[in-house]
């Protein structure tokens, strides 16, 4: 705001400054009349915004998500509230939007009349191009004379958190995952639970529904047939292991290795979540992280916000990392290892969790797409062959730049 009213402080100053001497040298009374009109037009202009800057009371809120996706709008609602007697002429709003790109955080917005006792809601929006959490805030409220000549600023200190979740792309289909632990031990059972596993809700009834399922006071309350709704439950278990190593962080911008691994991976639990499938997580960000088996939005939420906030700051390699956890992931389920082609020295350690019955579904970042350019497809194929050949394994090829839906959805077959 002083970037805007600096130049007119100066030249109302020279003006004054100017008008006085002249006027005392010269003893014209044009000099005098225009000193002594600037003078009362400075103090009654300041006495104005004197009275609405300690008589007014405002009060200032913000409405909006709490949680938002990569590149997309944040709709933000303000409130304010002139809850004195006294109306304000001009005034203007400024918020602060740190989620917003840099020449964009700063939301002003400008009120020509705001009489007592009365509100305006504002809505204004802003585009979030980087994941992160982030602290929307604070109101600036600038109050002017009726000329416009001066301003004077109170801040308002009303915050909001925000989390920019990493975008993510459609995953149609996976290697499938036939690995979990069933429910109850010497039933013979499949992998999903019959009709009643967990309650649902109801619904009206339909044609063909089973007796039993009614629900038999909700019926008598609607004076209606309504039934008992039940969700099928899944017992596929899967381990997410990736590591955000800090020297092997290659590319620019968006197209770093860690943004790539922290795309796939809320992809991946975005899928598993769909799909209804217990997820765990094993990552290193700088520190060991666990998300230990769970499934449902609250899980995938956590998650998440992690990978909102998230650095490439890990200084142990995935060979570390198998060593303190890979005891832990359990018999019998299945591991998406989200890995760099750099890693391919570990994979014989890797491969020893087949052993314990636990399919191994790599996800590979090919390294040198992300430092210089490449046939992307004829790496990809050279690397795939090696693979196949050298550990019967078909891994998911993630080039530098190229579509990640199409690498999910043109190699799983």
């Amino acid at each position: 705001m002083l970037k805007l009213y600096w130049k007119r402080w100066v030249v109302l100053f020279i003006t004054l400054v100017s008008s006085f001497i002249i006027g005392i040298r010269t003893s014209t009374g044009f000099f005098h009349l225009l000193f002594w009109f600037l003078s009362a037009l400075i103090t009654i202009s300041w006495a104005w915004i004197l009275i609405e800057y300690f008589s007014v009371r405002l009060h200032v809120k913000r409405k909006t998500l709490k949680q938002v996706t990569e590149d997309d709008e944040l709709e933000v609602e303000a409130f304010i509230r002139n809850s004195s007697f006294l109306p304000i002429l001009s005034l203007a709003l400024e918020d602060y939007l740190p989620c917003a790109a840099e020449e964009e955080r700063k939301k002003m917005l400008f009120i020509d009349h705001l009489g007592g006792g009365f509100s305006k809601n504002l809505e204004y929006r802003c585009l979030c191009p980087l994941r992160g959490k982030y602290r929307l805030g604070p109101f600036k409220v600038y109050y002017f004379d009726p000329l416009g000549l001066f301003f004077l600023k109170r801040v308002f200190k009303e915050y909001s958190e925000l989390y920019v979740y990493p975008a993510t792309f459609p995953i149609r289909k996976l290697p499938e995952m036939v690995k979990g632990v069933l429910p109850w031990f010497g039933i013979q059972t499949s992998r999903f639970s019959g009709d009643e596993d967990e309650f649902f809700g109801v619904r009206e009834y339909r044609q063909g529904d089973p007796i039993k399922k009614i629900h038999w006071m909700t019926t008598a309350r609607k004076m209606m047939l309504i039934v008992k709704q039940f969700q099928r439950q899944s017992y596929y278990r899967v381990t997410l292991l990736f590591n955000l190593e800090k020297n092997k962080n290659f590319g620019t911008g968006k197209h770093k290795v860690a943004e790539y691994m922290i795309k796939i991976a809320a992809s991946l639990a975005k899928y598993l979540l769909q799909q209804n499938i217990s997820f765990e997580v094993v990552a290193s960000s700088g520190e060991m992280v666990y998300f230990p088996f769970n499934k449902g939005p609250e899980h995938y939420d956590s998650f998440m916000k992690f990978l909102a906030m998230v650095k490439a700051e890990s200084t142990i390699t995935l060979a570390d990392i198998f060593e303190e956890r890979s005891r832990y992931i359990p018999n019998n389920s299945n591991l998406i290892l989200i890995m760099l082609d750099k890693d391919w020295g570990y994979m014989t350690r890797i491969l020893e969790l087949m052993e314990r019955d636990i399919d191994i579904i790599p996800v590979l970042l090919i390294s040198s797409t992300f430092l210089q350019s490449f046939d992307h497809q004829e790496v990809s194929t050279d690397i795939n062959i090696k693979l196949s050949q050298n550990w019967a394994l078909k891994p998911i090829l993630i080039t530098c730049r190229a579509s990640l839906e199409d690498a999910f959805s043109l190699q799983i077959k």
